[in-house]
């Protein structure tokens, strides 16, 4: 979870592994959340334009 924190918010490394435990557990579902609402975009997008 640390790299898509890295890879996508621009933190570094050691922000997100020098986290407090509850504010990890926070960001990884703040990031689970954005990747379902991605995937959700990418099915739209998918469907309208006729893939499967």
């Amino acid at each position: 979870m640390d790299y898509l924190h890295y890879r996508f918010k621009n933190w570094k490394p050691f922000e997100y592994m020098g986290l407090p435990e509850g504010q990890k557990r926070v960001a990884r579902a703040y990031m689970r959340q954005e990747i379902r609402d991605k995937e959700d975009r990418n099915k739209e997008i998918q469907k309208a334009f006729g893939g499967d």
